[in-house]
C-alpha cells in the first residue's frame, strides 16, 4: 500500500469518527431537551406527594387520607370523601389537582405576617429556584405552605407545612414538617432528599421512622405542663436510644422521637435542622397559634 493510500484511508477514518461523535452529541442533546420537561414534571409530582404526606393528606402508598381514614378525591366537588373500607391508590393527576386546590404558597416576614409573593415584591419562580439549595429560614421572607381545609366552610386552615433543611453525615438533607392549625402539633414529617448511609442514617427517609413525629409538639412544654410560646425551645429531639428510655413519661417525651442506632451524626444533623429551620418561624407560629386559640 502506498503512502498516499494510507493517508487517504486515515483521513476517511478520522472523518467517520468526527461525524459519529457529532451525530451522537446531536442525539444526546435532542434527547436531553425532550426529557427535560418530563423530568421537571416528575420532580414536581414527587415533591407534591412528599408535602401532602407531611400534611397527612396522602399515605406512603399514595392513598388519600381524611382525618386518618382512607379517602378518594371527588373531582366534580373538589373535595376528599372518606372511604374507610376502600383503599384506592390516587391517580397522579388527582394528586396534582388537589395540591393546586389546597396548597397555597406564601411567605412570612419578621413579624409573622403572611404575604403573597406579590405583596412581598417577589417573583415566586425565581425565589424558589434561587433559595432551594440553602433553604428559606434565613431569608427576610420565609417560605410557608398553607393547607386549605377540605371543606370551604371551615374558618381556619387545615394546617401548615414548613420546609426543613440542614446537613447530615454526607450532604444536605431536606424535609417537610406538617403542622395542625395550632402551629404546634405535628401532622407529619418527611425527609424527601438525603444521601445518608442506607440502613443507618438513610433510615430517616423510612415511613416507619417518620411516623413517630405524628402528634408530637414542636414547642417544648415546661415541667408544669404549660407552654411559653415566646421562649420555649423549638424542634423535635431525636434521642440516642428510645424516648421511653430517655424521658420516660416526662413532659419532654411529647417533643422527642426514637433515635437510629449507628447514625449519631445524622441524628445530630436532623436535630439541628429542625431547630435552626423552625426558630426563625417563631413569630409566624405564635401568630398562627393565637389565631387558632381565639376561634
Amino acid at each position: 500500500m502506498t503512502g498516499k493510500e494510507r493517508q487517504f484511508t486515515s483521513g476517511k477514518t478520522l472523518l467517520f469518527v468526527v461525524m459519529l461523535c457529532f451525530t451522537c452529541a446531536l442525539v444526546l442533546s435532542v434527547l436531553a431537551d425532550l426529557l427535560r420537561q418530563p423530568q421537571l414534571d416528575a420532580r414536581e409530582l414527587y415533591k407534591s406527594k412528599q408535602l401532602l404526606r407531611a400534611a397527612a393528606i396522602l399515605s406512603d402508598e399514595n392513598v388519600f387520607l381524611l382525618n386518618g381514614s382512607f379517602a378518594t378525591y371527588n373531582v366534580s366537588e373538589g373535595i376528599l370523601v372518606a372511604t374507610p373500607n376502600q383503599k384506592r391508590k390516587a391517580r397522579d393527576r388527582d394528586i396534582l389537582t388537589l395540591f393546586d386546590k389546597r396548597v397555597l404558597t406564601r411567605v412570612t416576614n419578621a413579624e409573622g405576617e403572611l404575604l403573597t409573593f406579590e405583596e412581598a415584591g417577589l417573583d415566586q419562580e425565581s425565589y424558589l429556584q434561587e433559595n432551594a439549595k440553602y433553604g428559606f429560614a434565613h431569608l427576610p421572607y420565609k417560605l410557608v405552605y398553607i393547607i386549605e381545609p377540605n371543606l370551604s366552610t371551615s374558618q381556619l386552615p387545615y394546617g401548615y407545612v414548613i420546609p426543613i433543611n440542614g446537613y447530615g453525615l454526607w450532604d444536605a438533607i431536606y424535609g417537610y414538617l406538617g403542622l395542625k392549625a395550632d402551629a404546634d402539633t405535628v401532622l407529619g414529617m418527611t425527609w424527601y432528599d438525603q444521601k445518608e448511609t442506607p440502613g443507618l442514617g438513610g433510615d430517616i427517609a423510612l415511613p416507619k421512622w417518620q411516623e413517630q413525629f405524628q402528634g408530637k409538639v414542636i414547642f417544648q412544654e415546661s415541667p408544669s405542663g404549660q407552654t411559653n410560646y415566646a421562649r420555649a425551645q423549638l424542634g423535635i429531639k431525636v434521642v440516642k436510644t428510645t424516648v421511653k428510655e430517655t424521658y420516660g413519661d416526662s413532659y419532654l417525651a411529647s417533643s422527642a422521637v426514637d433515635g437510629i442506632a449507628g447514625a449519631s451524626i445524622t441524628v445530630i444533623g436532623v436535630n439541628e435542622a429542625l431547630r435552626s429551620s423552625l426558630e426563625p418561624y417563631r413569630p409566624f407560629l405564635i401568630r398562627a397559634h393565637e389565631r387558632e386559640a381565639s376561634q
